[in-house]
């Protein structure tokens, strides 16, 4: 939808045009102009995260397969409370390797579960919870013995 309106503030008769855009192609413009990202704080220390792709997701959900259900993807995170895994998960995330994973280990599981929820808000999160489902499922698969 275009919407012309007279702008205020000094400048007659100008125009402007008001793109009104759904959520969905607001998230893909986004992502195409590469303003997708979230920046989070951990140990003290900055980190940009881009939305992930599927071979970042599959290395840090390798690390979070041992979740409990949960009402929230913050109580699925808590689940977890290893730092070590979110950590790696977490730098799976930031680097695409587990590269950050000591540096992150520093800060407080608050502060990963914080990190990894800014992840999920970036993608669709019942496919974040299904793939976490999945690994946990691909896990107990591989660990019994036919």
């Amino acid at each position: 939808m275009i919407v012309f309106r007279r702008r205020l503030g000094g400048i007659p008769a100008a125009f402007s045009i008001h793109f009104s855009m759904n959520k969905g192609a607001k998230v893909i413009s986004e992502a195409i102009l590469g303003r997708d990202f979230r920046t989070v704080v951990v140990a003290g220390k900055a980190y940009t995260i881009h939305p992930p792709t599927i071979e970042r997701m599959a290395g840090a959900i390798s690390h979070l397969s041992g979740v409990k259900e949960a009402q929230t993807i913050r109580e699925v995170l808590l689940s977890l409370g290893d730092m070590d895994k979110l950590a790696k998960a977490l730098s799976w995330f930031i680097a695409g390797d587990e590269s950050l994973a000591a540096e992150l280990g520093k800060g407080t599981l608050d502060e990963a579960v914080e990190a990894l929820e800014a992840v999920a808000d970036m993608i669709e999160i019942k496919v974040f919870l299904n793939a976490v489902s999945l690994a946990k499922s691909v896990s107990l698969l591989a660990a019994k013995p036919r």
